[in-house]
Parts: C-alpha cells; structure tokens; sequence
C-alpha cells in the first residue's frame, strides 16, 4: 500500500512507536486499575483505539503517561462496570523471585477490594510515582481530596492485608 493509498489518519509510524513503547505501561496500569488478566489483551485493544481515534487531541508538549492514564482509566471502570466481579488476579511478570511475587499477588488482592476512587489515588501516587497536584489535575478533583482519598486507601489497605494474611 502506497502513502497515497493509506486511509485518513495518524502517521501510522509514530502510532506504531507510541504502541511499543507504552504496551508494557498501558498493561500495568490496567491491572492495577482492576481489569482482570483475562480481560486485558480486550482492554489493551480497546485503549489503543482511543488512542488512534484521538490521535489529534493529545497535546505533544505534555507527556503522554497522564493522557494514557486517562484513556486506560475509562476502559477499565467500563469494564468493572459491565462486568461487577472483583478481580484478584495479577497478570505474570516473567523471571520475578517467588516472594516479590507473593508481595506483588497480596498487594494486587487488597488492590481489588479498594473502591474506584481510593484505588486510583493510590495507583497514581504509590505505584506511578505522580505527585498529589499532578493527580488532582488528571482526575480534575481538588489536591485535598487526593490527599484525604490517599490516606484512607492506605489506611484500608493495611486493614486488607491484614485480613488477607489472616492470623499468624
């Protein structure tokens, strides 16, 4: 297929190279946002045609990570939506020694009993590394909010974890 024959659309080369270098990130952070491994090839899908369709919209001064975060954050709150089942199950990480992935699968489990708002906090703070104003302007809630939200998911999360480890 020619350049002349190609359909309207983004420069397929650079969409193309976004894909590669932000599967590994968009699949992370779907986990992390509840989608279940059987789910995430679908959801992976479903981000990336967003991502296509609003190819225009993405502000190249800003980095992409939020704009992804953003996208990714819709697909999987449809997906909790449509499907209302708790999802315990981290998706594999190759070569991980046996106690991070214990860590990793207790985290993950307690993870999938925060509601929607507290998980997102504490996703994008804890996990992501983005600081408070930084979430507050991508979820376009007040920075106290982020804060309060980030220290009740913490706090909830302790009590989980105990829970989950049950007594010892």
């Amino acid at each position: 297929m020619s350049e002349s024959d190609r359909p309207p659309g983004p420069p397929l080369h650079s969409f193309d190279f976004l894909y590669e270098s932000e599967l590994e990130y968009v699949w992370k952070t779907l986990g992390r946002l509840g989608v279940g491994p059987n789910d995430l090839h679908d959801a992976m899908h479903d981000v990336f045609v967003v991502v296509y369709r609003r190819w225009d919209t993405w502000d190249r001064d800003r980095p992409v990570r939020p704009w992804l975060f953003g996208i990714a954050r819709k697909v999987a709150a449809n997906r909790r939506r449509r499907e209302k089942e708790v999802l315990e199950t981290p998706p594999d990480v190759p070569h991980e020694p046996q106690e991070s992935q214990d860590a990793r699968d207790l985290l993950w489990r307690a993870l999938a009993r925060l509601d929607d708002e507290r998980r997102e906090v504490v996703v994008l703070h804890d996990l992501e590394g983005y600081t408070g104003l930084e979430i507050a302007a991508l979820l376009e809630i007040p920075a106290n909010t982020v804060h309060s939200r980030l220290r009740l998911a913490r706090a909830e999360l302790v009590t989980i974890i105990d829970r989950l480890r049950g007594p010892q």
